[in-house]
């Protein structure tokens, strides 16, 4: 049946799971179920349909309204919000409310039945009735809600609890509340002989680990699992024609959870280590008897149960007695013994006689431990029935003491471990194993016991005790996050006793990223049974870090009020509200406010005590916030008046105007008459333009920017005072406006990890301003599938992200853990990018070109541009300039107005500035702009530049006017009469001119050519100025008096797009800025709209590459991200040419095809999909591999030499070779990947082969990133 916003379960993939309970007799057909699975827990319903061989259909009905809207790549975004998941319950309605027959129905409670439908419940009513079985996980009626009458009707069990929901840090109201205060713990116990708990070994299993919820019997109801003091975990009974289990345990969906699970986590989070629910004390897989329990109980419901019964074994002094009973004979009982490792020790098949011999004479047996026998009875080859009983024999041999040297250890430290073992002779093997199973170190040793001479190596006799010094193990650089040292004691060649050290952290010897990284947190779901299989599952993807074992790993900080959810915002809203109701200053308050001491000295101890915690994993970054503002993303709202500001915001003010005795100078700026620094008082917006006077918002809007920035330097300073190497993330970064705080060029002073959302142009401001080392990430996934999930990955690599984040876990893998088809079209590019080592090449082994141009980064004129009520037009036309250069074939980057200020023009080598709509420049950013003309630079403004000074007070001229040589008659910059007819001026001496100027206008009506030569005037005066130029020593100053705002609209416009290109061209060819290659349609023509190039420099080597668009726009969220599905396949074919400025080695990096000694290069290139080239000095011949030895040993060290050949011996520039190692099977083992830098033509490259690796040919292969060229080369593993 298909359901709407829902997946058929698949159950292929995962690892091999124990078949013990297949094929089952139960009546011919197999029995077909139906689960009611969650988003979260769903692969647990597929473990048991795997175990079990069932038929089976499902709906998705997740407890939480995130997971349920969130939770699935296909449907991301659309199945519910918050307050409305109808389209679960509806699914739920249409499936019980159908013709098709279920023999047992295994329905969670979810969220109480008084959520599902009336049609439904009455359903489920007259399916029992009818016979079907019934299995009710966790019933209740849920919190202030009706109490069902069907749910009274069928359970066995009476909930004494609701639960409903409440607020969640991270996913805001009607987030389902655990009464945790409710839940309790205790053993459990079979209430009475029945068919469902008959050989369940209770007594065997963790139960005190696991909760129950308060419950009593219903009436008629028999009480199955109770504890020692009669509480009912669970319970059976008639109903109808049907039967009825009900478990009131607290589950995941069908089995029990752990007692410690909360699931409350950060999904920010992936240090595992502090999960709660995670880790259990039984050292054998004891879910499996909880699989088996759901089995007998459904079983029992769809009156299935054969009538062939394993009776209670017969304990004699030979061992047991296995006989069945009833109707049916078996011919065959088979049996397992197990240790308490899950080792099997012996098994086989019953004789005639039934005995099974369970004592110190047989071999497995002799020396004694915890064991465990699997019985299966079966007749024709079908199973009867089974069970599973306990049994201990006295160990012969036991650790009674072991001490490790470490807890955390860093590279080159010794971990040490010692033991005290009692009895023997025996011998005892000590390895240290990663989290990938690869024993690092190993050693054995044998002891006599009795205090007996010859201990053997190691080991020392003490009286009656032996005492084992393990071979130490000296830490190694490792991709796992732990090692752990696993002591085990043989006696006659069977593992009777197992100790384990906890898991010992390896503080990663490198913590900042040097490749292209791909992220995502793994969600704790309790019992870390599934970890495993989403570690391989996220590797599948192409995901490098955070996966389960991950040395490479995120972690909390403990700050906290940097900004508020969009499920939080009510308490902001209201106050907003209450603001613009009275106009009264006190609800212009930040809560919390950046300035109040008290909340520092919260965020000290918290932070310093969470990095405390969380230094020794090494740590990337430690998390600062997610969508943090100064308001609530980047909503406008004053803040912030409070007292705490308006003190910290006058002391400012004070260095800003020159000392206490400033108040001159702030009075001048302001147009106030303030004669105490503490009477000074900012303006809102509105009284700013009121009495229009910006200064003293503009200011109050700037201190609010260093608040905002001041706490990240304060967080970052208190994470160093405890971690010196640690560095903060900022998560879900906003946009910069005059509100939200974000001023990218200081907080990239402090910051070391960012995480860009796609809105503001974040991508061009963190690439620009980005310290050596910092991290540029983004987040990707949200259910964005198809090429637009490609191209989003390409466009980000050469955008200059160096790690991309996907969002989240449950909308990459489905609940059954197949792949969304989000999942599979982002794990293309990742791994294409990773694997071939194009991430390497472009972001760690090259430089970016930006052809020498800079864009003039002016928080200054956001805030001018705002309080004009012009904040659209500024943000339109920077994206307009965006556009146009990259249209043109240009890259470039940003430059703030410190660094400006600072002389970084001239000290960088730029050729041309470009100011885009900025309105505000201070003094010294226009003395450095006048200096950088003055001796060659070229400079750009298009309108209402230098219009304001630093505090963006208006002034009657540009400051920049007398440079550009132009007359400012009218500060206007509206629409005026005939502002779009351009008529060229036939005396403009710089360049040819076309007849017109399409699709743009003139902005100002007030600038006329005082010194310099305009090339156009406006049709109607005669008068207006455009494109006017004015050499100024040896650079020249450009004012456009046109902007680009529409340039977004005209891209595409055929001649109203071409002739504004047309015109930048000319323009930059204007200045000695250049690029290396021009990108050309087939015909000659400059390819344009939609195309972006992107260039890169190695020494005497280069990159060119380009990207095109993918058509049609996607609309961004409140916060600033657009999600679900995309573009799903790629359009027609483009044919263009690259023209190069000079001849080169050119390959095709993507095809790893040699395209010649050329200046161009022809290709095709559908929407959305990208070309990459590398432009070499000289041809690569081939690459030599060598190693000293070609038999490795294992747990020694071995090495290889790869030499780049070239026709030029002594290359210079970078390149990355692709490290790989395929096992004798064929199988590419990931744990060896590495990519390699060559800075001349050679490297050596060293690893360490682990003890238990597979012996045999294994083949090394080494791949030039740049040209595909690669070798292999075979060794032994022996």
């Amino acid at each position: 049946m298909k359901y709407q916003y829902d997946i058929r379960y698949d159950i292929s993939s995962g690892e091999a799971c124990p078949d013990r309970l297949q094929p089952f007799a139960g009546g011919g057909s197999k029995l077909k179920l139906f689960f009611v699975p969650s988003v979260k827990y769903g692969r647990e319903s597929v473990e048991f349909i795997r175990r079990t061989g069932v038929q089976y259909e499902t709906v998705t009905i997740d407890r939480a309204w995130d997971l349920n809207k969130w939770g699935f790549g296909d449907f991301y975004d659309i199945r519910a919000s918050v307050d409305d998941q109808h389209i679960m319950y509806d699914n739920l309605e249409k499936a019980m409310t159908s013709e098709e027959h279920y023999d047992v129905l295994v329905i969670p409670g979810v969220n109480g039945w008084a959520h599902f439908t009336a049609a439904t419940r009455a359903a489920i009513v007259r399916r029992v009735e009818n016979g079907a079985g019934l299995v009710l996980i966790r019933p209740f009626h849920g919190q202030d809600k009706p109490k069902s009458p069907e749910l009274e009707a069928l359970s066995p069990l009476v909930n004494q609890f609701e639960e409903g929901f409440a607020v969640d840090n991270n996913a805001g109201e009607g987030y389902p509340k655990v009464r945790f205060d409710l839940l309790r713990s205790d053993k459990w116990e079979a209430a009475k002989p029945h068919y469902v708990t008959r050989g369940i070994p209770l007594e065997l299993l963790p139960c005190e680990e696991l909760a129950y919820y308060p419950y009593q019997a219903a009436e008629g109801a028999e009480v199955l699992i109770a504890t020692p003091t009669g509480e009912p975990i669970a319970a059976a009974r008639d109903y109808g024609r049907g039967r009825v289990v009900a478990f009131g345990y607290y589950p995941r969906d069908i089995l029990p959870q752990h007692k410690d699970f909360t699931g409350k986590e950060s999904t920010f989070d992936a240090v595992i280590d502090r999960w709660q629910g995670v880790r259990s004390g039984c050292t054998f897989a004891f879910l499996e008897s909880f699989y088996e329990l759901v089995f007998r109980s459904v079983t029992w419901a769809a009156r299935r149960e054969p009538d062939c019964v394993l009776e209670q074994p017969e304990q004699t002094e030979k061992g047991w007695h296995i006989r069945t009973s009833g109707a049916v004979s078996s011919d065959e009982i088979r049996y397992t013994i197990k240790n308490g490792y899950d080792d099997v020790v012996d098994a086989g098949i019953c004789g005639s006689s039934g005995l099974l011999e369970l004592t110190a004479a047989k071999p497995g047996l002799a020396a004694g431990g915890d064991f465990r026998v699997e019985l299966n009875v079966y007749a024709e080859g079908e199973l009867q029935d089974f069970a599973t009983y306990g049994f201990s024999l006295p160990l012969f041999a036991s650790i009674s003491e072991a001490t490790v040297s470490h807890q955390t250890a860093a590279c080159g430290e010794l971990v040490e471990s010692s033991f005290q073992l009692q009895g023997g002779p025996g011998y005892l093997s000590v390895q240290v194993i990663d989290d990938y199973g690869q024993v690092l170190q190993q050693s054995e040793h044998e002891f006599r016991g009795d205090g007996g001479g010859g201990a053997g190596a190691g080991a020392e006799a003490e009286g009656e005790a032996v005492h084992v010094d393990a071979a130490p193990y000296q830490v190694a650089s490792s991709k796992s996050m732990h090692i752990t040292v696993h002591a085990d004691v043989y006696v006659g060649g069977n593992r009777i006793q197992r100790w384990s050290s906890a898991p010992i952290v390896v503080t990663p010897e490198q913590r900042c990223i040097h490749d292209f990284e791909v992220f995502t947190a793994p969600q704790n779901r309790g019992h870390g049974d599934f970890l495993h299989l989403i570690g391989e599952r996220f590797r599948e993807l192409g995901i490098t870090g955070l996966y389960p074992g991950s040395a490479k790993t995120l972690t909390m900080s403990g700050a906290e009020g940097l900004g508020i959810y969009w499920y939080h915002r009510a308490p902001y809203v209201e106050r907003k509200e209450n603001y613009y109701r009275t106009k009264d200053k006190q609800y212009l308050v930040r809560v919390p406010c950046l300035n109040d001491p008290e909340f520092w000295e919260g965020m000290e101890r918290k932070i310093t005590s969470k990095v405390s915690a969380f230094k020794h994993f090494g740590p990337i970054a430690y998390f600062a916030n997610d969508e943090g503002s100064l308001t609530c993303y980047t909503d406008e709202l004053d803040l912030c008046f409070c007292p705490h500001c308006m003190r910290e915001m006058r002391e400012w003010l004070k260095r800003e105007y020159g000392g206490a005795s400033g108040i001159a100078a702030l009075n001048h700026s302001w147009g106030t008459s303030f004669t105490r620094w503490e009477d000074v008082m900012p303006y809102t917006r509105e009284e700013a333009k009121a009495k229009a006077s910006f200064a003293p918002w503009a200011d109050h809007r700037r201190f609010m920017e260093h608040t905002f920035v001041e706490a990240y330097r304060r967080i970052a300073n208190i994470v160093r005072s405890v971690d010196e190497d640690g560095v903060i993330r900022m998560s879900g970064c906003q946009a910069s406006t005059a509100y939200s705080g974000y001023d990218y060029y200081r907080l990239h002073q402090h910051v070391g990890y960012f995480e860009a959302y796609g809105v503001g142009n974040q991508y061009e401001f963190h690439r620009s301003f980005a310290k050596p080392g910092t991290i540029i990430g983004g987040w990707f996934g949200y259910g964005v599938d198809g090429v637009t999930a490609s191209h989003s990955v390409w466009h980000a690599l050469y955008h200059g992200l160096t790690l991309c984040n996907l969002f989240w876990e449950y909308s990459l893998i489905n609940p059954d853990y197949t792949f969304s088809a989000s999942a599979r079209d982002f794990s293309m590019p990742f791994k294409e990018i990773r694997e071939e080592g194009i991430g390497k090449l472009l972001l760690h082994a090259s430089q970016r070109d930006h052809c020498g141009i800079a864009v003039h980064y002016s928080m200054a004129s956001v805030r001018g541009t705002t309080i004009v009520s012009d904040k659209s037009r500024f943000e339109k036309n920077r994206q307009g300039w965006i556009h146009l250069l990259e249209d043109c074939g240009y890259q470039y980057v940003f430059l703030a107005s410190q660094q400006i200020e600072a002389g970084e023009l001239l000290e960088r080598g730029f050729k041309l500035l470009v100011l885009p709509y900025s309105i505000a420049l201070s003094a010294e950013e226009t003395e450095a702009i006048m200096r950088f003309v003055q001796e060659g630079g070229v400079i750009i403004g298009d309108f209402q530049t230098g219009l304001m000074d630093r505090h963006c007070a208006l002034l009657m001229q540009g400051q920049l006017d007398p440079l550009f040589g132009i007359e400012r008659l009218s500060l206007e910059a509206e629409p005026f009469y005939i502002n779009n007819e351009f008529v060229p001026n036939a005396d403009f001496p710089f360049f040819l001119l076309n007849d017109e100027i399409q699709g743009v206008r003139f902005a100002e009506i007030g600038i006329r050519s005082a010194d310099g030569h305009p090339a156009f005037r406006d049709d109607f005066m005669r008068k207006v100025s455009a494109v006017h130029v004015r050499t100024v020593g040896a650079g020249k100053a450009i004012y456009l008096n046109i902007a680009m705002t529409d340039y977004a609209e005209l891209r595409d416009k055929g001649a109203d797009g071409d002739s504004i290109r047309a015109l930048l061209r000319e323009l930059i060819g204007l200045s000695a800025a250049g690029k290396p290659a021009e990108l050309l349609q087939a015909d000659g023509a400059p390819a344009h709209a939609g195309y972006e190039s992107f260039y890169y420099r190695s020494e005497n080597a280069a990159y060119v590459a380009v990207i095109r668009g993918v058509s049609g726009k996607r609309t961004l969220g409140h916060d600033g991200l657009a999600v679900g599905a995309g573009k799903k396949q790629y359009g027609d074919s483009e044919q263009l040419r690259f023209a190069f400025t000079k001849q080169a080695h050119v390959y095709d990096i993507r095809e790893q095809r040699y395209v010649g000694l050329t200046d161009t290069a022809e290709f095709e290139l559908a929407e959305g999909d990208t070309k990459l080239f590398a432009l070499l000095p000289c041809r690569v011949n081939g690459i030599s591999l060598s190693s000293p030895s070609l038999e490795w040993k294992l747990g020694e060290k071995a090495s290889v030499s790869i030499d780049l050949l070239t026709d030029e011996p002594q290359h210079h520039f970078a390149s990355v070779i692709c490290f790989q190692l395929t096992d004798p099977g064929g199988k590419r083992q990931w744990l060896y990947d590495e990519n390699l830098t060559l800075t001349g033509n050679r490297a050596t490259h060293e690893l360490i082969i682990p003890f238990n690796e597979r012996i045999g040919k294994w083949t090394i292969t080494a791949k030039d990133a740049a040209t595909g060229i690669s070798a292999r080369l075979e060794v032994i593993i022996a």
